[in-house]
């Protein structure tokens, strides 16, 4: 089956490869207006004029010029041609640079290039979603770079021994072992607000321009207050801008006689009318060029991240921030709405033969897509916030569907009791996001004549919005049936269509394994349908044939269903029965079922081949023709016709619908052995996987990946942590704490949404920071008071009721109601504060302070310190009252109230409602894949894994080629893509080109995935290990040390992987000759790999091994000594003599114990010779390395002990040091 695999993906993948012809580089220079010189632009001949007018406009040259064309020999270019279609154009052309009249949309654009030219990288605008989106810290980190890259050739071993004084570094006077504090989640060197050039931009009030001026060229009229103070009055006009004579009480356009001043670009003007502007653009342009190109660009083509915990925001004022709309749109934005639904279903009909074709098909509907759900984002979050009228606002709140910009919203609960007999809005739930994900599927599949909505799920402060593209003529068909395909009637009538069954047969169920199955309606008519009776097919009014309703294009999980869906064993019944297998399993399970046939039918085979040879050789006078005939017969005989494999799967079995009594049995058995495949091989495979680390999760997100990776559903999570806790595996420890965890978190992501959903706007952070308090701030305060709005009580509200107490009785009830899983008593108070914060933020779209939360009760030494300040205020006050009375007696005194004494502000609660900066939505999208972009990437990887680097090199430059093309720069795929090719060139020391694709990597991760997602630690740390290796090892350590710190935020100490980076980070400190820091890291990687793996394993001692080494670098020989002893002990108890580590740790414990001699000797001759021994300096040798000077202390009792063997008592401190680490 591999076989056959790859041998397709490899035909698919190298017939686009010879299409793509190299191309001609073309060195154009562009001459510029005036004296402005002339600038040089690399391009290809494939490009677009407009977009080599695109890259002059984002050059800083040039940054001024937005209304301009090119010419070539005195003609002007169209813009929509392509370079290499310009008549008699060379590689070496001269172009030049003609600025051109403007048009009121010239001016607008103009005027919003400079916007966000001054709004700097990050451009901070409260119209975003949320606080800090899309932000890269990258920049902030690597500061300042002091280190050359340095060759391998060049490195010297000598430096490690150098007496030069120890650089200082990231390290240098820092605690290793200090936690990660929350209000540190952003670098100092983090600068998110450009430099200031002007005090405001704003459209003058003088708008719009009077007919008599539009006559004379007038186009718009803007105020700028510039930094001198002054607002100026400038005219934008169709040959440029020119300061007038108008005023806030005046309106005289013509230009002003004092400020004598016009220019073709705006930039320009001001530069000239305020020095203060042209120093301090030339500031802004360097700090913009200050970082990378990828930090800069906005995310076009994905929805952009959003930290969960954020700095107090600057509100910046800005006048033209109101007229945004019609900046980017014109005054007729109202008018101009989208039709989404023809632009993606038109982008879905292009072309698709040929790779030029494909990619910019893929690249166009990634784009609508990204596009639709921002739009959809703002919709959903209109109608929850009550911005947006009802299409039915007589029927229930539940039941109301809305239009808005063009899109289609409806609620995710059970508005229609669809799905009542299923568990109501639980199962109407549970359903939005399998439908969705049966979009996904269809979406991948991309099948011909077949079209799937757009589809976006937003949940906002509680409540489930489902938007969609609207079917054209869906609201005026009321009256004639369009669903031509499945069922609006749960099976009372079964409608289908030739053409429909067999455009899915074709394509989907192939694809899906679906089976042509037979269901039977009201009248017992029967009906051939492949997909489930509920899921619709639908004739547009476009003649577009659409599918809707996919949540059922997987089958019941039908074992699940059987056990847990009733109660017994004091487990309450699970609460909906929409208990679906997830499509990964299905595809596993085929392909399991599919090599069981394969060993069956070839070992049939053989056994009939068998008999046949057997009764060859006993004929006897054969001649050796007729032998070798029979040999290719047996050949012959021997192939297998995958064809003839059948296991297609009914997705109607256990469900409302009927099926004829024959056909149900064998389709129930299939879907029976698939929910027992998922329950008895594949969740004891995932264990085992996580013992062996090759998956080694470091969040609940990356945790949730691996599962449905391995096609298990979130309701396993249950099951999982049983499973783990029943194999005392101490190397699963961690994932059983993360399931734990998982299982806490999700329940309460229900239970804050279902309090939300009850509470106005104004209401949420009071409701969010008193649930935290009752989850996480009982330490603190056991008894939490809500704060509550004025002129209420606490029995107005649910969510003010909660106690620590009735929280943690729901949260147990839930997590054994959702996950089957019984909770220790203790396991709510043993959550890491800090990971579930962060997970309960990120799922439920809370943006919190980035602040240090106190989570212990006030020590006794603390109260006393507070009710001292609390007395010398009060003392204070009385005697200003005293005072104050005497001063006024006799005169009409002024009231002194005891409230205006400035009082010191304690918090009684961990979290207060200001804590609560913002409550974004939580977005789920159908996002469109690059099905060959993918296939090219993974036939790369699996080339270059069987040894051919060179193909497997090529197609993964291709495969990043297209995903550059396709999903853009910033975009999760593409950041795989740059870091799985940075690790390639680092294997091949390809160091500059390592380095740059790793940098885009950490970049892209950063602003589509999250600044402390678990990919983007992973990026880091890699980048600290490239720049390691190209000799820069203080950058190096920068990257290595934000990657711990973001690590213990996400999981704390103790994770098996956070060994590797310890080692790491030791390895570049010694680099720099900081022994003492360095051999903290590995003592901590050591202390981490004995307590998982035990003091017994290989790994340990050779963490032992590594730690001997960096003690005698320290010039720690007795310490040395015992680390080796342990590595030596365990590799010849478990390698044996003659293995070569074995070997390496015996040498090493030689020339150990010969130092160790030494010292003795010396110690015991400085004893002799003086009356009171000095400090014992000894010239000893580090093993196969230059002898150097070592100073230390030993007495000779001591030496003897740890040449004999006796370090028992050493062992037994560090033994109980562990155990005390162990026990905080």
């Amino acid at each position: 089956m591999s076989e056959i695999k790859e041998n397709q993906l490899t035909e698919t993948v190298e017939n686009p490869v010879q299409e793509e012809v190299s191309e001609e580089t073309y060195q154009l220079t562009v001459k510029l207006p005036g004296n402005g010189g002339d600038i040089k632009i690399i391009t290809s001949p494939r490009e677009a004029i407009q977009d080599i007018k695109q890259s002059i406009m984002e050059s800083p040259d040039t940054c001024a010029n937005s209304c301009f064309y090119l010419s070539y020999k005195g003609k002007r270019i169209n813009d929509y041609l392509e370079l290499g279609e310009v008549e008699e154009i060379t590689a070496n052309s001269e172009l030049e640079l003609v600025e051109d009249k403007y048009t009121e949309r010239d001016v607008r654009l103009h005027i919003n290039r400079l916007r966000d030219l001054l709004a700097g990288p990050y451009k901070p605008n409260p119209n975003t979603v949320g606080i800090d989106p899309a932000i890269s810290l990258l920049t902030a980190i690597t500061g300042d770079v002091d280190e050359d890259i340095i060759e391998d050739a060049d490195k010297k071993m000598d430096e490690l021994f150098s007496d030069e004084p120890i650089p200082e570094h990231a390290y240098t006077n820092v605690d290793i072992n200090e936690r990660s504090k929350l209000s540190q989640l952003y670098p100092q060197s983090f600068q998110r607000i450009a430099p200031e050039c002007i005090k405001s931009l704003a459209l003058s009030g003088w708008n719009p321009v009077p007919h008599r001026q539009k006559l004379k060229g007038d186009l718009m009229y803007l105020a700028v207050t510039i930094l001198e103070g002054e607002i100026l009055h400038i005219t934008a006009n169709a040959q440029g801008f020119f300061v007038n004579n108008s005023s806030n009480n005046k309106f005289d356009p013509s230009p002003s006689a004092t400020k004598r001043a016009s220019a073709h670009s705006l930039i320009t003007l001001l530069q000239k009318v305020s020095p203060l502007f042209a120093t301090n653009f030339q500031k802004l342009q360097e700090f913009i060029t200050h970082h990378h190109m990828l930090e800069v660009l906005p995310v076009n083509t994905y929805y952009p991240n959003h930290p969960w915990a954020v700095q107090p925001p600057a509100v910046l004022f800005d006048p033209s921030r109101p007229s945004e709309t019609f900046l980017n749109s014109g005054s007729d934005a109202v008018e101009s709405l989208r039709d989404w639904n023809d632009e993606i279903q038109s982008h879905r009909e292009l072309p698709k033969s040929v790779l030029q074709e494909r990619v910019l098909r893929e690249r166009l509907i990634t784009k609508v897509q990204a596009e639709f759900t921002e739009a959809a984002v703002r919709g959903a979050m209109a109608i929850v916030n009550g911005s947006v009228i009802p299409l039915n606002p007589i029927e229930p709140e539940e039941s109301h569907m809305y239009v808005y910009n063009n899109i289609f919203f409806s609620k995710g609960n059970d508005g229609r009791g669809t799905f009542e007999t299923l568990g109501a809005d639980e199962a109407a739930h549970v359903a939005t996001g399998k439908d969705l994900e049966g979009v996904k599927i269809l979406n991948s599949i991309d099948p011909e004549g077949l079209y799937t909505l757009a589809s976006v799920i937003v949940d906002y402060r509680g409540q489930r919005i489902i938007a969609q593209s609207i079917v054209p003529g869906i609201f005026r068909r009321q009256n004639e049936t369009s669903i031509i395909y499945g069922s609006v009637d749960n099976g009372v009538q079964i409608a289908t269509d030739e053409s429909f069954h067999k455009s899915i047969g074709s394509e989907i169920a192939k694809s899906l394994h679906l089976a042509e199955h037979t269901v039977l309606d009201e009248n017992e008519k029967e009906t051939k349908l492949y997909t489930s009776q509920e899921t619709k097919g639908l004739l547009g009014a476009d003649g577009r044939r659409y599918m809707l309703d996919l949540y059922r294009l997987n089958p019941v999980d039908i074992l699940f269903q059987e056990s847990e869906c009733i109660e017994k064993d004091g487990k309450p019944a699970y609460p909906h029965k929409m208990t679906l297998l997830r499509p990964e399993l299905m595809s596993l399970f085929w392909e399991h079922k599919f090599r069981q046939w394969l060993k069956v039918k070839s070992e049939a085979l053989k056994k009939e081949a068998k008999p046949v040879e057997e009764a060859d050789e006993k004929k006897e006078g054969k001649a050796e023709e007729n032998m070798n005939e029979k040999a290719v017969e047996t050949q012959e005989e021997m192939k297998i016709d995958v064809n003839e494999f059948q296991l297609t799967f009914n997705t109607d079995v256990f469900t409302s619908a009927k099926i004829p009594e024959g056909q149900a049995k064998a389709d129930e058995e299939t879907i029976r052995d698939a929910s027992k495949f998922l329950s008895e091989e594949i969740i004891p495979s995932l264990v085992l996987d996580f013992a062996s680390y090759s998956i080694s999760p470091l969040d609940g997100a990356a945790l949730t990946s691996a599962m449905h990776r391995r096609g298990i559903n979130m309701r396993y999570l249950g099951r999982l942590a049983e499973l783990i806790a029943l194999s005392k595996d101490k190397r699963i420890e961690h994932v059983h704490e993360l399931a734990v965890r998982e299982m806490i978190v999700r329940v309460c992501k229900r239970l804050l949404r279902n309090l939300l959903s009850q509470c106005s706007l104004e209401e949420s952070s009071l409701c969010i920071s008193h649930f935290l308090n009752c989850l996480l701030g009982e330490s603190f305060n056991p008894k939490p008071s809500p704060v509550l709005p004025a002129d209420t009580n606490r029995n107005d509200f649910e969510w003010s009721r909660l106690t620590p107490a009735i929280l943690k009785s729901t949260i147990e009830e839930q997590v054994l109601l959702r996950f089957r899983y019984k909770l220790e008593n203790n396991a709510i108070e043993n959550l890491k504060f800090i990971p579930t914060l962060r997970e309960i933020c990120i799922r439920t779209g809370i943006q919190i302070n980035a602040r240090d939360y106190r989570i212990n009760a006030y020590t006794t030494e603390e109260l006393a310190v507070f009710a001292a300040e609390d007395a010398a205020i009060q003392a204070n006050a009385d005697r200003k009252k005293k005072e104050s009375s005497q001063h006024n007696r006799g005169k009409k005194s002024k009231k002194h109230n005891a409230d205006d004494i400035k009082r010191p502000t304690r918090r009684m609660t961990t979290f207060i409602p200001e804590d609560i900066f913002n409550i974004m939505p939580t977005i789920k999208q159908a996002s469109s894949r690059s099905v060959f972009a993918e296939e090219t990437f993974e036939a790369g990887k699996m080339s270059i894994a069987q040894g051919h680097k060179q193909l497997g090199l090529e197609l993964l430059l291709e495969s990043l080629a297209l995903h550059e093309q396709t999903y853009g720069f910033l975009h999760p795929e593409t950041s795989k893509c740059y870091a799985t090719l940075a690790m390639i060139y680092h294997h091949s020391e390809d160091r500059e080109s390592a380095l740059d694709l790793q940098r885009k990597a950490v970049i892209s991760a950063e602003r589509t995935c999250g600044i402390d997602h678990s990919e983007t630690i992973h990026h880091y740390l890699n980048l600290g290990l490239f720049e390691h290796s190209a000799g820069r090892s203080k950058l190096a350590l920068r990257y290595v040390q934000h990657a711990l710190y973001y690590w213990d935020l996400l999981f704390g100490p103790g994770h098996p992987d956070s060994a590797t980076a310890d080692n790491n980070a030791g390895v570049m400190l010694q680099s720099l000759r900081d022994y003492p820091i360095s051999t903290k890291f590995f003592e901590r990687a050591c202390a981490t790999q004995e307590n998982v793996l035990g003091k017994d394993h290989v790994i340990t001692a050779t963490g032992y091994h590594v730690l001997a080494k960096a003690y005698t670098l320290e010039g720690n020989f007795p310490k040395a000594l015992a680390a080796e002893r342990i590595a030596y002990g365990v590799f010849d108890k478990k390698l044996g003599p003659e293995d070569s580590r074995t070997k390496d740790s015996d040498m090493w414990l030689k020339e150990l114990t010969t130092n160790a001699v030494l010292i003795a000797q010396k110690a015991r001759e400085e004893q002799t010779s003086t009356i009171q021994p000095a400090p014992a300096v000894s010239n000893v040798g580090i093993p196969s390395k230059a002898p150097e000077v070592v100073q230390g202390e030993l007495p000779i009792e001591q030496v003897m002990k740890f040449i004999n063997g006796d370090a028992t008592s050493s062992n037994a401190r560090k033994g109980k040091k562990k155990s005390q680490k162990k026990h905080k």
